[in-house]
């Protein structure tokens, strides 16, 4: 069944070049074309990075220009559209907090680096930012213990091997993090009070937006701007 599965390509996937290629026009596009300030409506002022499908009220949720995929998912309808890689038009000190779930994983080392830097640059002093990615060291754990500690997650995957496929390519990642990495990078940013915690933990109740049906592979980590 496993061999099945990789003839198949179900492990595999890495977009084409074809693909490749009319995203970066999609981006350029969009950072051409459809580049916005943020909306901002009631406060305080919280920033939802990436939302994806999930929109949160009274937030500004925030994702990709996704033109191909508006015409795939209607209800994918961010309140601001932008490419996260390139300088936000956005303010300085303007976000009251920022909760960025299961998105920098989706960028190499050097653009997390710089979305980092631009939750920094946009947050308010002593405003704290919540950034959760699927955590290696989790899958570590899963393929060097038993079956029996291992929530039930993991074990979908047919193979302890093939679940490193998961975190190290499928869904488009680029990147790979755990803990010791992501809080040396934010503090090498500037962030202060620098913690990892588990799902539902954290400095900052508002922006604590965890989704249960991802916890069994996530990483928590919040991040405060000095004040």
């Amino acid at each position: 069944m496993i061999n099945d599965e990789i003839r198949r390509g179900e492990f595999e996937t890495t977009p084409s070049v074809v693909k490749s290629l009319m995203y970066k026009i999609e981006l350029a596009l969009g950072n051409l074309l459809f580049k916005r300030s943020p909306p901002f409506g009631s406060s305080p002022r919280l920033l939802n990075l990436g939302c994806g499908l999930i929109k949160y009220p009274g937030w500004c949720n925030a994702d990709e220009y996704g033109f191909k995929r508006w015409l795939r998912e209607k209800q994918f309808s961010p309140d601001w559209r932008l490419d996260i890689t390139k300088k936000w038009k956005c303010d300085d000190d303007v976000w009251d907090g920022i909760f960025c779930q299961h998105v920098i994983e989706h960028v190499r080392y050097s653009q997390a680096d710089f979305v980092l830097r631009e939750c920094f640059r946009t947050m308010k002093s002593g405003a704290y930012l919540r950034v959760s990615v699927p955590d290696v060291q989790k899958y570590v754990e899963f393929y060097t213990g038993s079956d029996s500690d291992s929530p039930v997650e993991y074990k979908l995957f047919p193979s302890k091997a093939l679940a490193f496929s998961n975190i190290a390519q499928m869904h488009y990642h680029k990147s790979i993090w755990d803990g010791q990495l992501m809080k040396s990078v934010l503090h090498g940013i500037g962030f202060v009070n620098v913690c990892e915690f588990n799902f539902g933990e954290g400095h900052d109740q508002r922006i604590m937006k965890d989704q249960k049906v991802k916890a069994w592979e996530s990483l928590y980590v919040e991040a405060q701007k000095p004040a």
